[in-house]
């Protein structure tokens, strides 16, 4: 049985998606896997859509993994939602084609970074986005953010996931953009950037964030922007932005890969 599940995470303490040893801390590849183990009753190693870094949060991430138990969809999120720890759920599961992987049959991820201005520290909206202190400039940020659509190598921006230090081995940095830009809320002190992509590198969308707020702060112009990105070394200003504001919100496939049942 070939089964995906639509999974959302609280990212505060894990460290990361990925499984690591035991002793790095945990993470929630780590325990999805203990929890569908233990439903199965036989070992589960599952695929995910995009490795998410520590502290991140999800709301769409999918995983994908293949069993001997035959189990309806809704079952099997029942039964995983009731051994997962409270700070991850299944939102949904559904059976899939043999050919279907979570990472390699998606055709996009969708991540959103959540910013609010504020000068005092406001430690519940801080949970889950970045305070910044000055006043942005929506509208540059905005048109910055759209000079990264199409084809680009973000290599100024982060590290391919297939760089290898032990042997200097660098994965290539080519990504396809589909979706870049950053909103004001109603509200006026809350802003949204929001990116979708063939496929991210490591570190990409908080670098890029961390870019964005400087031109919004007016210590980087568009034209400056668009030199780092054309410069395609990892040399920008300013640093990233935290992990907290960062959200994989969703996964692209083609048309009927997956069909979600919910309880």
């Amino acid at each position: 049985m070939h089964l995906a599940a639509l999974v959302e995470y609280e990212g505060t303490r894990f460290k990361g998606f990925q499984r690591q040893a035991p002793d790095k801390g945990p993470t929630v590849q780590g325990e999805l896997e203990v929890a569908a183990t233990r439903v199965a009753g036989e070992p589960i190693t599952l695929e995910a859509a995009g490795r998410t870094d520590s502290g991140v949060h999800a709301t769409g991430q999918v995983i994908s993994f293949q069993t001997d138990v035959r189990r309806d969809p809704a079952t099997w999120q029942r039964a995983l939602n009731a051994v997962l720890p409270g700070d991850i759920a299944v939102r949904a599961v559904c059976e899939v084609g043999d050919g279907f992987h979570a990472r390699k049959s998606a055709l996009a991820r969708r991540y959103r970074y959540r910013l609010f201005r504020d000068t005092v520290r406001a430690p519940l909206r801080e949970r889950y986005a970045w305070r910044v202190p000055l006043a942005l400039d929506v509208a540059a940020m905005r048109e910055a953010a759209e000079t990264l659509l199409g084809e680009h190598d973000f290599g100024a921006f982060g590290s391919s996931p297939r760089d290898d230090r032990a042997t200097g081995y660098r994965g290539h940095t080519v990504r396809r953009m589909i979706e870049a830009t950053c909103l004001a809320s109603p509200q006026a002190d809350e802003i949204e950037c929001l990116f979708a992509a063939d496929a991210f590198l490591t570190g990409m969308v908080r670098r890029l964030v961390g870019a964005l707020v400087l031109v919004g702060e007016g210590r980087l112009s568009v034209a400056e922007f668009r030199a780092i990105l054309e410069a395609r070394e990892k040399a920008h200003p300013g640093m990233p932005a935290p992990a907290q504001g960062l959200c994989l919100i969703g996964v692209d496939y083609p048309a009927g890969s997956v069909s979600w049942e919910t309880v």
